[in-house]
């Protein structure tokens, strides 16, 4: 007898749910088998094009059974068995203890089950065979249904000709039909079978078609994202009011809070459409392309934009125009304990030489801030580092201190001097200064000098004073035009002047040659990594117009090896790498 089984594998329709899961199951069985590890590594392991095809259909397979499952959670809800035992009050918790899954899987199950069940027959249908994708479902499911309004609308009969709503008898009389005399189909059967004719075909070729259908033709031609858009259309065009409610309510749950915490500060809100996308336009426009050798997730690369923001906003004093006094970020630290700061590790070495800091006396010719009035007594500093501002207070008048050629004697520190001295501290709340931040304030701050009294009373204060003054940032940016370090090309307005050859700390000079442009970042970078630059002169061959070229500035990390722009990479087709496969067989040598 000829065999009219047309299944795939050549077995017979499966008879019942269990039948058909046990052969489901037996596959899976087979095709782990065949994806193992020994396979895939193996000589006969099947083609990347294979596979590719393989995980397609894949997902394929595993969307349909998804959706043969939502089929099936709305009848055993609805059947309630569930609730005998009363070990659960409802269907969700009962699903969750019984599949042992979250109770947020449970609930989008759920909510997924119940809207293609009353609101998306057609979606549940071409999920189930395999024409629709999950993630497609699940964008139907999450976006069209949103109200009593749009899920009257997914039901709308729609003419696609005109994109108008129509009725079954409105459609009709637009098609030229040759409908039979009253007299010869006095029942009107002919009538209604030549109607429900045009009707069906109608929507075979879609000229008629249902909300549902209007959206889901979409689907075809756009992946999930892009068919996101579609549906939310949709959606806004059919119950616009819906779209003003949900808009108040996103508006009023609007919140940012910045709460000190250990370490840093822990930063949680929510925020509109509006403000949210202003946010990341402004952050993205600040980050930039990534450095060559910029290693951060994009993640912290974005907390670092928003301090950009932040910085370029106060930098440019766009926050209070009419403000005497520019808000900023206010450092409070002695002189002595700025000194000591910059010129130490963690383990008491200095940075630069490596070697145990040494006694500081007057270090002739070297104007640790340039053009500030000094006096006998502690010195205060007030440092403005690209938006940041850092004010240093000390003990009493006639301490050792700063004075008119630049450097005060500083003297030796001792333990019991290290205890007595104040921490540098952030001046509105009082939380520790990082080392690396005092670096980054005495290469290129504004200073204030402030003498205190025995008593704690305010003596002198000097004079506001930058540590690079306007005329030669200015000359530093016209030289090195961005960020000089490797690969980076962040503008000016996002640059520090770094004291680039010798840090001021430890005795370097202000001065044009001893200053080059590093954004905020690599700033940070350099200084903690202790990379030590020098200058080497611009190359004369500028290469192609746009290319990152090496900026006149050499790096140089703490072993010594430098740092430099990574080589261009050869895309020829003999250079590519091939795929690792086992050695060939003896056997097949000869072959």
């Amino acid at each position: 007898m000829e065999s009219t089984n047309d299944t795939p594998g050549g077995l017979p329709p499966a008879r019942s749910v269990e039948e058909a899961l046990a052969r489901i199951e037996a596959a899976i069985g087979d095709l782990a088998g065949l994806t193992g590890a020994e396979v895939l590594d193996g000589w006969g392991a099947p083609s990347i094009g294979r596979l590719v095809e393989a995980h397609t259909r894949i997902r394929r397979l595993t969307g349909r059974l998804d959706g043969v499952r939502y089929t099936l959670l709305p009848r055993i809800e609805d059947e309630g068995s569930w609730r005998s035992g009363g070990m659960a009050r409802t269907f969700k918790t009962w699903l969750r203890q019984r599949e042992g899954v979250s109770a947020s899987t449970a609930d989008k199950d759920l909510r997924m089950a119940h809207r293609l069940d009353t609101a998306l027959p057609v979606t549940r249908e071409r999920l189930v065979s395999g024409v629709l994708g999950a993630d497609h479902a699940r964008v139907m499911a999450e976006v069209a249904p949103t109200s009593e309004t749009r899920t009257d609308a997914l039901g709308w009969l729609i003419d696609t000709r005109t994109g108008e709503t129509t009725t079954p008898e409105r459609f009709v009389q637009t098609v030229p039909v040759d409908f039979p005399d009253p007299a010869d189909d006095p029942d009107g059967t002919r009538t209604r079978e030549l109607i429900t004719g045009v009707l069906e075909g109608a929507v075979a070729d879609g000229t008629l078609a249902t909300g549902e259908g209007v959206v889901l033709r979409e689907a075809r031609l756009l992946d999930a994202d892009r068919f996101r858009r579609v549906a939310k259309a949709f959606a806004s065009v059919t119950d616009p009011d819906t779209d003003d409610r949900e808009d108040d309510k996103a508006a009023q749950g609007e919140f940012l809070d910045l709460a000190k915490t250990f370490g840093g500060y822990h930063v949680a809100g929510f925020l509109t459409d509006e403000h949210g996308l202003l946010v990341q336009t402004a952050i993205t426009a600040v980050m930039g392309a990534p450095a060559a050798d910029d290693t951060r997730a994009t993640s912290q690369r974005r907390a670092q934009g928003l301090a950009d923001v932040a910085r370029v906003v106060l930098d440019t004093n766009q926050a209070s125009p009419g403000a005497a006094v520019a808000p900023h970020l206010n450092v409070t630290v002695s002189w002595n304990e700025l000194v000591t700061q910059v010129t130490r590790t963690r383990d008491g070495l200095c940075l630069t030489c490596g070697q145990a800091t040494p006694a500081r006396g007057t270090r002739g010719g070297t104007a640790g801030l340039a053009g500030a009035t000094g006096a006998t007594g502690t010195a205060s500093v007030t440092g403005t580092a690209a938006g940041t501002t850092g004010i240093a207070d000390g003990g009493s008048a006639g301490a050792p201190g700063w004075d008119a050629a630049g450097w005060g004697a500083v003297g030796t520190t001792t333990l019991s001097g290290l205890l007595s001295t104040p921490d540098p501290v952030f001046t509105e709340t009082g939380g520790r200064v990082p080392r690396a931040l005092l670096r980054r304030l005495a290469c290129d701050s504004r200073i204030t000098r402030v003498v205190f009294g025995p008593d704690g009373a305010v003596l002198d204060v000097g004079r506001a004073q930058r540590t690079v003054t306007g005329q030669m940032r200015r000359a530093v940016i016209a030289r090195d035009q961005h960020c000089v370090y490797p690969g980076c090309d962040q503008p000016p307005s996002r640059c520090e002047v770094h004291h680039a050859v010798r840090h001021w700390a430890d005795g370097g000079n202000t001065s044009v040659t001893n200053s080059a442009l590093l954004c905020w970042h690599h700033h940070a970078l350099v200084d903690a990594r202790e990379i030590s630059m020098h200058w080497t002169g611009k190359p004369t061959d500028a290469g192609a117009p746009g290319a990152l070229v090496e900026t006149g500035w050499e790096f140089t990390d703490a072993r010594g090896h430098r740092i430099r722009l990574p080589d261009a990479i050869d895309t020829s087709p003999a250079d590519r790498p091939r795929s690792h496969r086992p050695p060939r067989p003896p056997d097949q040598e000869a072959a």
